[in-house]
């Protein structure tokens, strides 16, 4: 999910350099310190993780990581994770490049089975996400871990279609019904056809050579799994409540009336953070395009500046959603999978390598807690999960 206080203030003919933008990210963005897995059992190491038992009993894992063991290509392993508290689990790959972190090579849903069928050697590791909100004493979970003859193969790749809801830039999508003109809804609408295909080929050349096939909302699907992400009008407004992507104090507290926290994207059902092993393979999400504008012209965004603005930040947090669907997590460093992304309007921005980030609520204000021992690779996770070996990675 991604969301945002809209609070720059940019008029139609001045835009704000984008090194300044990105510093009054890295600037606002509450962070904690990086520290190592939290596991009460062990150093919170790979090579001091508790051992589970391959026999199939119920084992109680206290912290957050534990060792499963070696396989080979084409072996496999059933799993299945249990706990109040338990929000996802993911399965490491020990990286030969850092031996104290694990690369994220699936994962799944508490209390559901996963039977993982190995696509690349090496030692491989649990790491659990418990609900930031739980109390430290009450982060367990019982696993259960057996052989498993080898599974039905994963599905090579993932289509996901684009869904572009009518009206969806201008109804009112970016147009401000508060200060916007009939000249801009009319400019809007007149490049409504544009965007739509330039946000479908940006997106098809971010995913080019991954597993993620894209589908324009023309293109007709086959039999198999499609997954969707629609492009809405809506402007959507934030539980103040709830822990957000990306959420800035105000700059200029002499304008309140921009301070208003909203919902650029997220997968749906509401509430839904990703899907971890990419598990369900015709999930959803959207992104809500009138949440890119501010309502009243003191607090209109850099958006609607250019339409070469308008394509790289809706298309750049579709990619964002699309990477949740398929199980990428937040990651500490600035690419797409950043939470604060977003805010790189006029920057191409690509899947990268980084560490996890898990954000959380702590005295009302919003902390990124980076996990260094997890570390997500794009290239090694799809081929983990997929089973293909992306275009531009040698095998």
């Amino acid at each position: 999910m991604k969301q945002l206080f809209l609070q720059l203030r940019i008029s139609k003919s001045v835009a704000i350099p984008l090194p300044l933008m990105v510093l009054i990210a890295l600037l606002n963005t509450s962070c904690n310190p990086i520290f190592p897995v939290d596991n009460s059992s062990s150093d919170g190491t790979l090579q001091n993780a508790q051992s589970l038992q391959m026999d199939g009993s119920s084992q109680k894992l206290n912290g957050n990581l534990a060792a499963i063991g070696a396989f080979e290509v084409s072996e496999s392993f059933r799993l299945r994770v249990s706990g109040e508290n338990v929000q996802y689990f993911f399965l490491l790959l020990g990286d030969e490049e850092d031996n104290v972190a694990g690369l994220v090579a699936g994962g799944g849903h508490p209390e559901s089975i996963v039977d993982y069928s190995v696509n690349i050697s090496g030692d491989y590791f649990l790491f659990i996400q418990y609900d930031p909100k739980s109390a430290a004493d009450a982060r367990t979970a019982m696993v259960e871990l057996d052989e498993q003859p080898a599974p039905a193969p994963s599905p090579p790749r993932q289509l996901v279609q684009l869904v572009f809801t009518d009206g969806f830039l201008h109804s009112p999508g970016l147009w401000d019904p508060v200060d916007g003109t009939n000249e801009d809804l009319a400019f809007l609408e007149a490049i409504s056809d544009i965007v739509r295909n330039e946000v479908a080929q940006k997106l098809q050349d971010i995913f080019a050579g991954t597993p993620i096939e894209i589908l324009h909302d023309t293109d007709s699907t086959s039999d198999e799994p499609v997954s969707r992400i629609t492009f809405s009008p809506e402007r959507v407004l934030a539980d103040q409540s709830t822990i957000n992507d990306s959420a800035l104090p105000p700059p200029d507290p002499s304008r309140p009336e921009c301070q208003i926290r909203v919902v650029f994207g997220e997968v749906l059902p509401s509430g839904t953070t990703l899907d971890p092993g990419n598990q369900i393979h015709d999930d959803e999400a959207v992104v809500y395009v009138g949440s890119f504008q501010g309502r009243g012209e003191s607090c209109w965004t850099s958006t609607v500046g250019s339409i070469n603005s308008v394509v790289l930040t809706l298309a750049q947090t579709a990619a964002h959603e699309i990477g949740h669907l398929v199980g990428l997590h937040h990651v500490e460093q600035i690419d797409l999978m950043n939470r604060s992304a977003t805010l790189a309007f006029l920057r191409d921005l690509e899947f990268a390598r980084g560490q996890l980030q898990l954000d959380r609520l702590r005295d009302g204000q919003i902390v990124s807690d980076v996990f260094t021992a997890v570390v997500i690779d794009p290239d090694v996770y799809f081929q983990a999960v997929f089973g293909t070996i992306p275009a531009d990675v040698e095998p």
